[in-house]
């Protein structure tokens, strides 16, 4: 592999830290602060407000993540078709949140609630608004991702100082989401203005058939990626359904560290995917030898990772939780070879992707989403935590399991492994 190819994966792959990085400290900065300005119960409520956010802004990124990527990695030498889709992108996303929004007001007029929580989710929704604004996608496709690092850097500092200047009494947490929304809505519009004076796209104004394409192009991605929020979401409504809070808050002290080793995955998997979509065109040869080179070396890592956090368990969680738990120790080792297992799905998942097989995608994450929720009503019923945590490594293994079957399937096997001759 070229030498430039491994440091524009590299850079990727920093520029990606540096945003989950961020991503992962803010919460530690700002969270003390919060809830002591704020209380617990009012927390509480902001909490519920954000993942209602974060579920509109998934439906707003609406797989471009994926499918605009793909595109702009294959015309990025072509400067009329950047410009048209880098437009018509941006007009669907804006077209969809427009819609969200209404839907948020006739709601608003619809559900009985206290005029305070009405504004709470109406001021929330500025992040909804920020999150279609961003053209992350676009920099992925580059494979420039250092510039929406910046953009993202900007907005978390923005964010930040309003919490801490502005949040000051208990009233004040429905003004929370509308910070971090400001934020996003900077860092939209910076990196609007960065990809259109760097790359010197011209305004095409979009084609009604063509935002009609995008939807119907990204629609399955989209399903998909609700699955997956659904997925990662359930296991600790599901677990206080049947348990108290005391369980749940062991349990998620062990799926925070979780998600947060998982998240490495996710930051290598978005680095390197421009790459496979360029490789799964030049041969199969070049495929392989990138996986050999880059892939491998990954995996490797991710083991011994995963064998570090199974031995250190007691120390991490006592580091996390200031005391010790022996069922947190134990719920954390039980999900620590999990980050191994997901690892193994990443080349079937990024050639499936590569070559548009959006349906056997969504279809393996669907039927993973309702084993997922299946497993976790049975085992939780009979072994509470213990039970959610199996319930994680039955879903994953059917997910890589799933996604690898259909690699070969598709007859797209021969890009991770020669056929026998």
């Amino acid at each position: 592999m070229a030498i430039n190819s491994r440091r524009k994966i590299f850079s990727n792959f920093a520029a990606l830290s540096v945003i989950q990085g961020t991503n992962f400290l803010i919460p530690i900065i700002i969270m003390p602060y919060l809830i002591r300005k704020i209380g617990a119960d009012s927390f509480g409520i902001v909490s519920v407000a954000q993942v209602a956010m974060v579920y509109l802004g998934t439906i707003t990124d609406y797989g471009f993540n994926l499918t605009a990527t793909r595109r702009i990695v294959r015309h990025k030498e072509e400067p009329d078709t950047i410009s048209r889709l880098f437009f018509t992108v941006l007009g669907s996303k804006m077209l969809i949140t427009l819609f969200l929004f209404l839907l948020l007001l006739l709601l608003g007029f619809v559900v009985p609630a206290s005029p305070a929580l009405k504004l709470l989710y109406l001021l929330g929704f500025t992040y909804v608004w920020g999150q279609s604004a961003t053209v992350g996608w676009f920099f992925q496709g580059v494979e420039k991702m250092q510039y929406i690092t910046i953009a993202t850097l900007i907005s978390r500092a923005i964010f930040v100082a309003l919490v801490f200047i502005f949040i000051r009494q208990k009233d004040d947490h429905i003004f929370f989401l509308f910070f971090l929304g400001i934020g996003n809505v900077i860092a939209g519009l910076f990196s609007i203005y960065l990809a259109i004076r760097m790359y010197k796209l011209r305004f095409v104004r979009p084609l009604w058939s063509d935002l009609i394409f995008e939807l119907k192009d990204g629609w399955q991605i989209m399903a998909s990626n609700l699955s997956i929020s659904t997925y990662m979401y359930m296991n600790v409504f599901i677990l206080r359904l049947f348990t108290n809070d005391l369980i749940v808050g062991y349990y998620s002290i062990a799926e925070r560290i979780f998600f947060g080793v998982r998240q490495i995955l996710g930051i290598f998997s978005q680095a390197i995917y421009p790459r496979i979509c360029q490789l799964v065109h030049d041969g199969k040869k070049q495929t392989r030898s990138f996986f050999k080179d880059i892939y491998l070396p990954f995996l490797l890592l991710t083991i011994a990772g995963c064998c570090t956090c199974f031995i250190f368990a007691p120390r991490i969680i006592h580091f996390m939780l200031g005391d010790h738990s022996a069922i947190s120790v134990l719920l954390f080792r039980i999900l620590a070879f999990v980050p191994a297992i997901v690892c193994l799905n990443i080349p079937a998942y990024q050639i499936l992707l590569a070559f548009n097989k959006k349906r056997s995608y969504l279809l393996i994450l669907s039927l993973g989403t309702v084993l997922n929720i299946v497993a976790n009503v049975l085992l939780v019923n009979r072994w509470e935590a213990v039970g959610t945590t199996i319930s994680i490594i039955i879903t994953e293994v059917f997910i890589t399991v799933g996604l690898n079957i259909a690699l070969f399937k598709n007859d797209l096997g021969d890009f991770i492994k020669p056929k026998s001759i």
